[in-house]
């Protein structure tokens, strides 16, 4: 098996996982519903991740540049790489620009939405700080935190006594 082959059915693995990866945030931020209580953003991270995005856009720009001039036999597997990378940095752009919080349809902290079913119980560990025991599959931590401001508690405690039974 040659390396050219190699590096191609990698390069296709990798496109192929960037964008299920892509497409998996994407429905999942059209299924959580509206916010109830919105908790932080990651705008710093949303910034890295866009300097990445445009690094890797000129990546590939570069590439394509070197192809048209010097017929590059290896542009498949530089432009997969490269696409996957940019699929990469748009879905945790998504993730960092989504802020953490109760939903109406579930919780969304840090990346990861949790539907009110996988919601095992909530305890408030201090007067604005929520604690979530969620099944989660393989995740060593069960338990999530939300820190919340005092005004909304009340709110927040009606969407979660609507939502799970405990």
């Amino acid at each position: 098996m040659s390396k050219f082959y190699v590096f191609s059915i990698l390069s296709i693995l990798l496109f192929v996982t960037g964008t299920w990866m892509l497409l998996k945030d994407l429905y999942t931020s059209y299924t959580h519903g509206r916010n109830i209580v919105k908790v932080n953003k990651g705008i710093g991270l949303a910034i890295l991740w866009m300097v990445l995005l445009i690094f890797w856009c000129l990546l590939s720009w570069k590439d394509a540049k070197l192809y048209v001039r010097y017929e590059n036999d290896n542009i498949i597997e530089s432009v997969l790489t490269n696409i996957f990378w940019i699929e990469f940095s748009i879905s945790n752009m998504i993730k960092a620009l989504k802020s953490s919080g109760i939903r109406e349809n579930g919780i969304y902290i840090s990346g990861d939405f949790y539907k009110w079913p996988k919601v095992k119980s909530y305890n408030w560990i201090a007067p604005n700080k929520i604690e979530f025991k969620v099944k989660a599959f393989f995740k060593i931590n069960s338990s999530l935190e939300l820190t919340i401001n005092e005004e909304v508690k009340a709110e927040v405690e009606e969407v979660i006594q609507r939502n799970i039974t405990l």
